[in-house]
């Protein structure tokens, strides 16, 4: 037969007791926070799924941050470029009103002010912010404005390239705003035609097209030169990347009689047409086009012309020859201004389905916490209701335990 001392009974009520209410407080403080787990301890296996939903959270709203931030960079660079088609819309207007034969030389004087002011709002332009005190067009980054007019020119003093807010997505914060700005190809895209004539020469060259690109043999380093023996008669020659002069296609066939307005005789996959009444001595050149057409550089060449004060005005065949330039300069600027718009726009689409795509894995990450450690509000009153039950159970007990002892029965 076990006996059972009536202290110990005691003390084994207690522990009951004290473990009844532990319990009741914990269901009590679920129901308060709402949350199922209060530590790792109370389910490790939901703890750690929660934790790792948490962490992928936390990097998806990251995400979210630098998604916004690269929208409005995005968005500051496709309106500024935007108003910068405009104004280069507006200065290729003033170029060809410039060609207009009855204006004079305050006329002219007049347009070269106002490409000046153009000049000024790109140069402004290029020079944007985000708002925040980042370049836009600054490349990988400076503290100095990106863009400045040296006197000779307008320089760029960020660094080539673009700058991205991420590493696992492309999320421009910046874009190379000297390839925008400095970098248009030359001439008309495919190859560049320039001149040197006599003072008294009148004979200017038009930016030509390509007829049949699969014609095209002009390679870079090369050149063609097209050199008037006579006022009516011009050689052609093939001007290789030494220095050393060929006729071209022959010495034969390498002759010909100048038409004013027509095409030059024999040159393979391109049409290019002297205008003009030329002199012995002239030259002109086409070579390939490179990547380092200003913007700023092409308005330069035509405000020079157009309001120039010098003695010896420029003549005729000079001013046709800047003006066909100039809006060949400023057709190739445009068409690198859109090509970079365009993109700009299609990051800002980018942008938007990434921005959609991350906030849906925030809700499921948040889902996915709220199961593994989030409260069911009625399987914890129910829970509550239980664990009071019980701790009034144990607490009626533990009243009757206490009052059997010796002592007690005794004083009965």
């Amino acid at each position: 037969m076990t006996r059972v001392a009536s202290a110990l009974s005691q003390q084994t009520g207690l522990n009951s007791l004290m473990r009844r209410q532990q319990d009741l407080v914990r269901s009590q403080e679920r129901m308060v926070s709402g949350k199922r787990i209060e530590r790792a301890s109370d389910d490790p296996a939901g703890a750690a799924r929660a934790e790792r939903a948490l962490a992928d959270q936390t990097r998806s709203e990251g995400l979210l941050r630098t998604v916004g931030a690269s929208r409005n960079a995005m968005s500051v660079v496709e309106s500024s470029i935007g108003d910068a088609v405009d104004l280069v819309q507006t200065a290729r207007e003033a170029v060809v009103e410039a060609g207009n034969g009855a204006f004079n030389t305050a006329d002219r004087a007049l347009l070269a002010d106002r490409l000046k002011q153009i000049k000024g709002q790109l140069l402004s332009m290029a020079n944007t912010d985000d708002g925040a005190g980042h370049f836009v067009f600054g490349g990988q980054g400076s503290d100095r404005l990106p863009f400045v007019d040296s006197g000779v020119g307008v320089e760029f003093q960020g660094t080539s390239g673009k700058v991205d807010g991420s590493l696992s997505e492309d999320l421009p914060l910046a874009v190379d705003g000297d390839a925008l700005w400095l970098k248009a190809r030359t001439g008309n895209g495919v190859f560049e035609t320039d001149r040197q004539v006599a003072p008294t020469s009148t004979a200017w060259i038009s930016a030509g097209q390509v007829s049949d690109p699969s014609a095209l043999t002009l390679t870079e380093g090369q050149r063609y030169e097209v050199s008037f023996t006579t006022a009516t008669r011009y050689s052609v020659s093939l001007v290789a990347s030494d220095g050393s002069s060929t006729p071209f296609p022959d010495a034969a066939n390498s002759s010909h009689d100048f038409v004013s307005g027509t095409p030059i005789t024999g040159l393979p996959g391109m049409s290019v047409g002297i205008s003009g009444t030329a002199v012995a001595g002239d030259t002109f050149t086409i070579e390939p086009s490179s990547p380092n057409l200003s913007v700023f550089d092409a308005l330069d060449r035509v405000i020079d012309v157009l309001g120039s004060s010098a003695t010896v005005a420029p003549n005729a065949g000079d001013r046709a020859q800047v003006i066909n330039h100039g809006l060949r300069d400023l057709d190739q600027v445009l068409g690198n201004l859109q090509v970079v718009r365009s993109r700009s726009g299609e990051t800002l689409n980018r942008l938007d389905g990434l921005d959609a795509r991350t906030q849906d894995r925030v809700l499921s990450d948040k889902a996915t916490r709220s199961e593994a450690e989030d409260l069911d509000m009625t399987q914890g009153i129910s829970d509550f209701s239980t664990k009071q039950s019980a701790y009034q159970a144990a607490l009626q007990s533990y009243s009757m335990v206490r009052k059997l002892s010796l002592f007690d029965y005794i004083s009965n």
